[in-house]
């Protein structure tokens, strides 16, 4: 046998192993705690730690949990108030749809830092409103059952949400 033949054999061998490898440790990661599984759980730890693959059993049926929205008010000259949903101008279809979502995670959690330039961008946005000034509020779902869906409620219906005032701020001019 000449040597790119052992060449070949050998990386199929080590691609080989790494696949059982990272089969053995992404099955052994999330398992269920035994005897068994805390010995290898050892010694796939730091691997899983590495890469970030630590999870629990539960990652095959994962809890939803709540929702978060973002929403912004924009109060005008005349007193009035408009609140305008950025999330629904969006399109799902869109390569940036995911980016303006994170975006709108970005400001919720942290709108001191970012929510002086977010207001900015929303009043230059809709400055045929003639805006004072832009609130930027976090809407977090509550408790939604069957029966209220059955019922023909929504889960973002003013009485299953808590609204969170983030940040006020006055439009320059």
């Amino acid at each position: 046998m000449n040597s790119q033949q052992w060449r070949k054999r050998l990386t199929y061998l080590a691609m080989s192993v790494f696949v059982g490898w990272h089969t053995l440790a992404i099955t052994i990661g999330p398992a269920p705690e035994s005897n068994m599984t805390e010995g290898l759980r050892l010694l796939v730890r730091p691997y899983l730690t590495f890469f970030s693959l630590e999870t629990k059993w539960d990652f095959f049926a994962p809890n939803v949990g709540k929702k978060n929205q973002f929403r912004y008010v924009v109060h005008d000259s005349a007193g009035n108030e408009q609140t305008f949903v950025p999330a629904d101008e969006l399109n799902r279809f869109s390569p940036s749809f995911n980016w303006y979502r994170l975006w709108y995670v970005t400001i919720m959690d942290s709108p001191d830092i970012h929510g002086d330039s977010v207001a900015a961008f929303f009043c230059r946005k809709h400055a045929a409103l003639r805006p004072v000034s832009i609130t930027l509020l976090e809407i977090q779902e509550g408790d939604f059952f069957p029966d209220d869906h059955l019922n023909g409620k929504h889960p973002l219906d003013s009485e299953f949400v808590t609204v969170n005032t983030l940040k006020r701020v006055t439009c320059p001019g």
